[in-house]
This record gives C-alpha cells, structure tokens and sequence, in this order.
C-alpha cells in the first residue's frame, strides 16, 4: 500500500496498477489521474451507471461495471430491491469455541434458513453444540493443519448459495439485507463465487487494511484451495467483487501477531507481514 495515493472511492482500496489510466488492483475503476475528487468521483459514476452521463475522468470495463454498480446498490442502472434469501451460513470453528458458535447462531438465526458448523472435535463436541442449537447442523472433523480441507467439507454438505464465516466475524446489517438480490444476479450472470469485503477491528480499532477481499460466498459446488489464506478455484469470468456490505472481523492485537506467526508456521510466506503491519495501522492512518 502506497500511504501517498487516495483510496479508490468505490471500493476503498489503496493500492493502484500504474497503467495509462491508474486502475484500482480490486474492483477495477480506471481514473484520468490520481488527483480526484472521491466524493465527486463516486457521484459521477453512479450517475452514469443511471444512465445519466458519459464515462468523464474515470473507466470502467464489463467486469468494473458490474463491481461498482452493486458496491452502489444498483442493478440494471436501477437501485437494488431486498427480496427472500436461501443462502446457508457456513462456519468452521474448534470445539473450544463452541459457546461463541452457539451464541453466533443464536444471533444470526432469522438471518439464514440453514447453518452447518464443522467443528474440529470429536463425534461428542459435535452432539454437545448440536443440543444447545438444534436447527442446525453440527457435524466433527479434524483440522489436521489444512483450512481448505475444512471449508470443502463445509461446501460439500450445503445447497445453493453458502457464506462461510468465522466465529470472530459477522455480516453487517447492510450485507443481510443485499444477500438476496446479489446471489438472484450472481446466478442471472453465471457467477459462482462473490468477494465480500472484511472490515477488521483490531482492539475495537478500524485497521487500516481495507477492504481486505474475502471469497466467502460461493456456489456449494466451489472447492477451495491453500492450506492457509485458502480461496475459491474459480475461473475469473464466473467471480465478482460484492461489496454491498461487508464483514466484520474482531481481533485483538495479541490474536494478529499469534495468527501471523501461526500461519507462517503451516506455510512459508503465509505470515504476510505487510498484512500484519496494515492490520496493525488504524485505517485513519491510511490515505
């Protein structure tokens, strides 16, 4: 991240392609120069994706469009209507953490029809969760060091639409109610696997790496893969960024330097000590 340049005013990335026109590395606006207005910027691309006005000071290809409409709660140019969701929620969690699953369930269960949590416990822990939250599924399996193992028999046991969470996170108010209409036009237009963006609160604090992109709500079908940091095995063309709202993810200070030091361990480079050190800058930090 370049702390000199501005944030992309759709998506709120920091980082840009030094191209002819510089493009946001996430969601893919091209801007005339780095020298913008955001505000002015962020109006005057949904007024052309209203069909109000030409592209002026800033470009968008297919896929761009598509990412900055519904960052801006559109569809078609017209504003997105709530509608009835089947999306499952996912989760993958250690068996000592059952009673923060079970509160997060109990939190989020007129949000979602159906829940699986795969546990890293035994057959026993599994039972035991299952009787505090019957209307859901709880099934055990080992982590055995391999994140997208773990994720993939998560997927392998839903239908449709999942979004997978951890038990240090939870979708926004904003992305509970977009859920419907985004997976509707994920399937109109063949996607199979949506990023979300991850707000991270660090000791209450918003950090600075943002919008941290989560491949987190995909197709039952997709398979994950990378034993750490895993992602979907998509095609481009079948993925969008989805940044009608976002995830919140709590964490300590102590939690970011265990989880960095952890990760390296199960794989070399996995600490990303860039991503510890933005996690570790207040967002306000950020330019």
């Amino acid at each position: 991240m370049n702390q000199d340049w501005p944030r992309c005013p759709i998506c709120g990335n920091a980082n840009w392609h030094d191209r002819a026109l510089p493009e946001c590395t996430h969601c893919g606006l091209a801007v005339a120069d780095l020298a913008f207005d955001p505000v002015a910027l962020r109006a005057a691309v949904a007024d052309h994706l209203r069909g109000g006005t030409p592209e002026r000071g800033f470009a968008l290809s297919p896929h761009a469009r598509r990412n900055a409409a519904w960052a801006l709660g559109l569809i078609d140019g017209k504003p997105a209507t709530p509608q009835p969701h089947a999306v499952t929620l996912g989760m993958i969690a250690r068996a000592g953490e059952a009673d923060g699953v079970a509160a997060m369930l109990t939190g989020l269960r007129s949000d979602f029809p159906r829940a699986i949590v795969l546990l890293d416990g035994t057959v026993d822990d599994a039972a035991a969760l299952a009787g505090r939250v019957p209307w859901a599924r709880i099934v055990a399996h080992p982590l055995n060091g391999d994140f997208a193992a773990q994720r993939n028999r998560v997927q392998a046991s839903a239908t449709g639409w999942i979004l997978q969470l951890d038990t240090d996170e939870r979708p926004d108010a904003a992305l509970l109610t977009s859920l419907g209409w985004l997976t509707a036009a994920a399937d109109r237009d063949g996607l199979q696997s949506l990023g979300l963006a991850r707000r991270n609160r660090v000791d209450g604090v918003p950090s600075a790496l943002w919008p941290d992109i989560q491949y987190r709500l995909n197709r039952a079908e997709v398979r994950f893969a990378g034993i750490v940091h895993e992602r979907p095995v998509v095609a481009f063309e079948r993925t969008s960024l989805a940044l009608a709202g976002a995830i919140d993810h709590f964490l300590s200070r102590s939690r970011v330097l265990e989880r960095s030091r952890v990760y390296e361990a199960m794989s070399t480079g996995a600490g990303r000590p860039s991503d510890e050190a933005a996690l570790l800058r207040p967002f306000a930090a950020a330019t």
